[in-house]
């Protein structure tokens, strides 16, 4: 997939730039790639650097990337300072590298509606930065994530949407100051004593910590949250029953008064 933007910065007779992303698509710990064309304007000028910088909407749902509740994921210098004379065009292949707490904008093969994530180019010039060049981009399950996942679909449970939420999780190795909850309503078999299920995923280079929230019916006017925590290895993790412990774990939440963990 090739995303292209052209954007004309600093105003009329300044410098434009072109992001051209020829891998658009990626998974947490994957990499993105392509080219930015940067042209001169009307007088020469010294480019300080150029960035590429991955961000996110965080607490606003459907909200539209760029206001203030943009959070940043992770930002790279792909090409250091250099001097682009007047109408000359320079081109800079580019990789960025998606961090494993990179939310996902897609589940199930279908997009994700309301999650956005963007990768933003910014050319630093006198030390003023532009940062108005966005592009967006697609993040998909990776094979752990997606294992869990399909577990809980195999059990009845159905993809609603997906949130970030501002905020730590206790006891995790979080680095960002954010976090995704994908949201799940219950089948049959668990509706009658939950209203919905929520998932977050916070992913290192050796495990996969998986939360689940429960939101558990108490009585008609009154609920219980309860939470789960899971440690996944990724290298083990198809020789793990998660559908069967998913399933125990859930018939125990939904029969206990007070919370398991």
């Amino acid at each position: 997939m090739v995303v292209k933007r052209l954007m004309r910065m600093f105003g009329v007779g300044g410098p434009s730039v072109r992001t051209e992303l020829k891998v658009s698509r990626a998974q947490p710990g994957g990499k993105l790639s392509g080219t930015v064309e940067v042209t001169g304007g009307d007088h020469q000028v010294s480019i300080g650097y150029i960035a590429l910088a991955l961000v996110t909407d965080v607490g606003v749902q459907g909200g539209l990337l760029g206001d203030q509740s943009t959070g940043e994921i992770s930002r790279q210098k792909v090409v250091e300072s250099f001097t682009l004379a007047a109408r000359e065009r320079r081109i800079f292949d580019i990789t960025c590298d998606v961090p494993l707490e990179t939310p996902l904008t897609r589940a199930f093969g279908q997009p994700i509606a309301g999650m956005n994530v963007g990768l933003r180019t910014e050319l630093e010039v006198a030390r003023a930065v532009d940062r108005t060049d966005l592009d967006p981009v697609e993040i998909e399950p990776m094979p752990a994530q997606q294992h869990i996942l399909d577990a809980l679909s195999k059990l009845g449970f159905q993809f609603v949407k997906a949130h970030m939420e501002k905020g730590r999780l206790r006891g995790l190795p979080q680095t960002l100051p954010f976090y995704q909850e994908i949201e799940f309503l219950p089948g049959t078999a668990y509706a009658a004593q939950l209203r919905n299920l929520e998932v977050t995923f916070v992913a290192t280079d050796r495990k996969l910590h998986v939360v689940m929230e429960l939101d558990r019916k108490v009585g008609p006017l009154a609920d219980r949250d309860i939470f789960g925590r899971f440690t996944v290895d990724p290298a083990t993790i198809a020789d793990t029953d998660w559908r069967g412990l998913l399933k125990d774990w859930l018939t125990q939440s939904t029969a206990r008064k007070g919370p398991l963990f």
